[in-house]
């Protein structure tokens, strides 16, 4: 602990010098929200009788984050709004007025129902504000604002020793306060005092520090007080909040060591203690590497999931619940209007039930990868009820030609009851039918108001009324009687002991009329279309790269997952062929950033045709949506998707923008690009000429925006900031612009170039700034770092695992800005490892960490969006990705559908309702092919990442026909390791320049390799250690064997 004088004896602590300078007259404002409760107004003369006081609110009162509980649902407060000082307004306050002197006026706050009735059970005397304005006609005679906060002040003092553990490099030392004031520097050994700075002369140099500052009143308020230290000019800063609850401080970087002045002062004896503890990723390092079925059982038994049926390219999706219900989402055919708009009667969502969650579940599992059919299988006594499911067209064949996004199709459910009990019983479904319902959210009681249509039967069609006339809802095929029943109909038939009986049920997306289309549905036969379905997708999932492990279920999603994109992704209804990308079926619009994961996945698949018609359609509607931001114009902005474009998020036209350039550079087709290159160089001088805008002087602004985005929004987030992650992901957008014109030789690249490396200097320099006036974070080795905050003007954590965890300074690294084997990037790594990914309020509550971390460490809530594994592969560590990797699969993989869930949410094992989520599902499998083919600058490395316990013996593993920027390539391991060798099998391009080609044999006992035969013949290329072979120059089939 600090050693601090009592509060009673401390005057109240003014944070006024800490505001933002370039305010107008009478207004002050703060970098964050702070909670007031007194200004004190100093006057030329007398003070005026016409005061009062404003403050900046939008969010607060209703938005209280003490009172959210994050440490115990992290997942739920990491969406709640926050305030900026773009969006509030000045609000009058209620104030209560005392002269203090003749000259000065302290100004209290009225309880807060005087301003907001409603608020009788939070009536607080202060205003949680990020600026206050002092409103009188005699604004000139101000001389000072002074300004008071609930929390209480505070004295301290603090010990500084230098050139621990490694030398300080400096001379001299200054000393900053925010939120705290530097009250006196007392040298104590080989160090002097001079004009407020110190000066280090001599070994083992040592000073104290008395401080003033405040005791934060609670997490939230933002009264912490830092110390900034400016060892010649490079500045670093501590919390005192932190030393108080986490020192002493160890800032190994710099040889600096701070504890409280009754803290042990003896550097020595605190390494000496700290001599055993190990961050997370040495400690992944130090265990064995982790296995599929380790991190499957080492996490919570997830529940039960929805699956989704469809057609290709085809907007007709069937949401089929857990408990068998089936919903069809009006969303689907309304929000980009089509031939089938006008035909889905139905008030809001179509909705069938038929109660099987009164049945004890047997199980649920999906046909074989990567078919979509489904099936639960139920039981109720000694009935067995067998529910199977799947989706065409109407009117023409899955296997014809590709469907319009607009074409109809039709939901296939088979309901087979058999009697395996001894006795005679009686199989009843009852189908009720809404127009007008939701998801149940994974509870399978869908409450007591369940808005259910009247049915009506006319021989084997059901109907219910839609604005007063007939829509036709489902047709069936049955033996069993169908009687109307409490408004819907009841389908039962007597089964004697071993008898069996079918209902199957055809429900058509829209209300069909046609004769033809009432045909079409009256023919549709089950086994057939089952064997069309299965026949397709195994066609579907044939296309382009494959791959194969020892693990079936990382083998039977990446066969799945094409699937799962083609029934997410519509063929757009105008007749242009372009498709619009979902990112979660029957769920998500098309949420441009990962959107742009999805075509990066299909475009390492090879599957260039359909990442094209995804990427045509954002240059067809470029600048036609807006974006919330300070932004002036946007002319060349990336976002438009004919309507089904979503999400307030800034950074969607730097991932366009980027995937843009990034197809062009992987399948240099120069056609292509140049067809785009005047709407991609639009896309970049949108950037640079928005950036322009914080280029002048600003309002209430330190400069340290200079060169950025204006301020806007970040991700489910729409507080306007100058986020890190926005400017990360914009500038690799204008970098890969500059890449590719250069590629193209195009006359704008120079100009384009110039602009990206101006760009990216003005990044450095902010985020270097923030990270300097940002206090150090301790690490579980019990060394402390320089943090990374996730936006400008925000000294630290921010709020929830959205704005500091999956947009945070892990960007610096993804975007390319920072090198991945920088300093930088050691610190944010680490950071995010030890404090962010394990545990509230940035992590997943996990019980019993100690014993748990292991298997349920190292990933973000929402796991498999953030790529925070793929530095690890830039870096050469295999065994941290390998451990990341499969942890982040298996807490959303769902083995009962082969898929993916966007969250366990609230906690691992839970579910939101977003399956399949494809743009996750499309990182995830696109991490697993990075195991074995993975390019890095000029070099093309073959298993880089591959467990080891995957070359067991008689294993084979495969990646064939991966689409590199080198061309297509494929890898083929053979394990005989019983026998002292692995045999790798590598094609590459024969009419394309490789480059360096590294070929990696992991041995599953860790065996050095003794000798290598590339075709045959003897090959000095290698490192045993490592395992890599360089087979650089080769062309063709090369044949290469590492004897161990």
């Amino acid at each position: 602990m600090m050693h601090s004088n009592p509060r009673c004896s401390m005057k109240p602590f003014d944070i006024a010098p800490f505001a933002l300078p370039n305010c107008s007259a009478g207004e002050i404002y703060f970098e964050e929200p702070r909670d007031i409760n007194k200004v004190v107004l100093s006057f030329k003369g007398d003070p005026p009788r016409d005061l009062s006081i404003f403050y900046l609110q939008r969010t607060w009162p209703g938005v209280r984050y003490e009172e959210f509980r994050d440490l115990e649902n992290p997942c739920v407060f990491g969406w709640f709004p926050g305030d900026d000082s773009f969006n509030t307004t000045w609000k009058k306050a209620g104030t209560r007025i005392r002269k203090e002197g003749k000259r000065r006026v302290a100004i209290s706050f009225a309880e807060l129902v005087s301003e907001f009735h409603d608020m009788t059970n939070y009536n607080v005397q202060f205003r949680r504000t990020l600026g206050i304005k002092v409103a009188t006609g005699s604004i000139d005679r101000l001389k000072r604002i002074e300004t008071y906060t609930v929390s209480a002040a505070r004295a301290s003092k603090i010990m500084v020793r230098l050139d621990a553990g490694r030398t300080t490099r400096c001379r001299t030392i200054e000393l900053e306060g925010y939120n705290a004031s530097i009250k006196r520097l007392r040298p104590l050994k080989g160090v002097s005092v001079e004009n407020g700075s110190v000066r280090k002369l001599g070994k083992r140099p040592l000073f104290e520090v008395d401080l003033a500052h405040m005791e934060p009143a609670h997490r939230h308020c933002h009264d912490d007080g830092l110390v900034s230290f400016l060892l010649d000019g490079r500045r670093f800063t501590l919390s005192l909040v932190s030393l108080d609850r986490e020192g002493p401080v160890w800032f190994e970087d710099e040889g600096v060591f701070i504890t409280g002045s009754n803290e042990p002062k003896d550097f020595e004896t605190y390494r000496e203690r700290i001599k055993g503890l190990r961050t997370i990723s040495e400690m992944v390092k130090e265990r064995p590497e982790q296995s599929y079925r380790s991190a499957c059982f080492g996490q919570p038994r997830p529940h039960p999931v929805n699956f989704n049926l469809g057609c290709k390219h085809n907007r007709h999706g069937f949401f089929l619940e857990a408990n068998g219900d089936i919903i069809l989402h009006k969303n689907n055919v309304t929000r980009v209007p089509g031939k089938d708009t006008p035909r889905f009667k139905c008030k809001g969502n179509a909705r069938f039930m038929f109660n099987l969650e009164r049945w004890a579940t047997v199980c649920r599992f999906n046909d074989p990868s990567p078919s979509l059919v489904y099936n639960i299988h139920c039981r109720k006594f000694e009935l067995l009820l067998e529910q199977k499911s799947l989706s065409v067209p109407l009117l023409k064949s899955i296997m014809d030609l590709e469907l319009e996004g607009d074409d109809t199709g039709v939901g296939l459910f088979r309901f087979r009851f058999h009697n395996a009990g001894g006795i005679p019983a009686t199989a009843a479904l009852p189908v009720a039918y809404s127009q007008d319902f939701w998801r149940t959210w994974n509870s399978m009681d869908p409450g007591p108001e369940r808005r259910l249509d009247r049915l009506s039967l006319i021989e084997n069609r059901i109907y219910s009324r839609f604005e007063g006339k007939k829509a036709l809802r489902a047709v069936f095929e049955t033996t069993m009687k169908a009687t109307l029943e409490g408004g819907g109909v009841l389908m039962q038939q007597r089964l004697e002991p071993g008898e069996t009986c079918e209902l199957l049920l055809k429900i058509p997306f829209i209300a069909v009329d046609s004769p033809e289309e009432i045909r079409a549905l009256d023919g549709l036969r089950f086994d057939r279309c089952l064997s069309e379905v299965t026949e397709f997708w195994r066609r579907e999932a044939g296309r382009g790269a494959q791959v194969r492990s020892p693990e079936p279920h990382l083998d039977a999603l990446y066969k799945a997952h094409v699937a799962h994109v083609q029934i997410s992704d519509f063929k757009m209804p105008d007749g242009s062929g372009l498709v619009n990308t979902s990112v979660g079926t029957n769920t998500y619009g098309n949420f441009s950033n990962e959107s742009c994961m999805i075509i990066q996945e299909l475009d390492q698949r090879g599957l260039k045709e359909e990442a094209e018609r995804r990427l045509n359609l954002w240059v067809k509607y470029q600048g036609t949506a807006t974006q919330p931001g300070n932004f002036t114009d946007y002319n060349g902005m990336y976002f438009g998707a004919a309507g089904f474009e979503e999400g307030a998020y800034n950074q969607h036209h730097g991932w366009i923008l980027w995937a843009l350039c990034e197809h062009f550079l992987l399948t240099g087709d120069e056609e292509w690009f140049r067809s785009i290159a005047e709407s991609v160089i639009a896309g970049a001088d949108w950037i640079f000429r928005q950036r322009r805008n914080t280029m002048v002087s600003l309002p209430h602004s330190r400069g340290w925006e200079h060169g950025f985005l204006p301020a806007g929004s970040l991700e489910d987030v729409t507080d306007f900031h100058y986020w890190l992650s926005t400017n990360c992901l914009t500038w690799r957008g204008a970098e890969s612009a500059a890449q590719a014109l250069e590629a193209l030789r195009h006359p704008e690249a120079k100009r384009v170039r110039k602009e990206a490396d101006g760009y990216r200097r003005d990044l450095i320099r902010g985020f270097d700034t923030m990270r300097g006036h940002s206090p150090l974070v301790r690490l579980r080795n019990g060394r402390w770092v320089p943090q990374f905050p996730s936006r400008l003007y925000r000294r630290g954590r921010d709020k929830g695992w959205i704005r500091q965890t999956l947009e945070g300074s892990l960007y610096l690294l993804l975007s390319g800005l920072y090198d991945n084997h920088s300093r930088e990037a050691q610190w944010i790594l680490d950071d995010y490892q030890d404090n962010l990914y394990i545990k509230p309020p940035f992590g997943y509550l996990i019980p019993d960490l100690e014993s748990n971390w292991f298997c349920r460490g190292g990933f973000s809530i929402q796991p498999n969006l953030l790529a925070g594994l793929m530095p690890y592969l830039h870096r050469d560590e295999p065994e941290i990705y390998i451990w990341m990797f499969l942890n982040a699969w298996c807490s959303c993989y769902r083995e009962e559908i082969n898929a993916m869930t966007e969250h366990p949410h609230p906690t691992l094992g839970y579910s939101n309702t977003a399956q399949f989520k494809t743009s996750d599902q499309a990182n995830a499998v696109m991490w697993l092919r990075y195991m074995y083919v993975f390019t890095m600058g000029e070099r093309l490395h073959f298993g880089r990442a591959l467990p080891r316990q995957w070359f067991e013996d008689g294993n084979i593993l495969e990646a064939k026909d991966v689409r590199t920027c080198f061309g297509d390539v494929s890898i083929q391991y053979h394990s005989s390791v019983e026998r002292g060798s692995i045999t790798a099998v590598v094609k590459l391009p024969k009419s394309k320049a490789t480059p360096q080609v590294l070929v990696r044999f992991r041995h599953p006992q860790k065996a050095a390799i003794r000798s290598v035969k590339v075709n045959g013949q003897t090959h000095g290329e290698f490192d045993p250690e490592s395992g890599d072979v360089d087979i650089s120059g080769f062309r063709g089939r090369i044949k290469v064997e590492g004897r161990f």
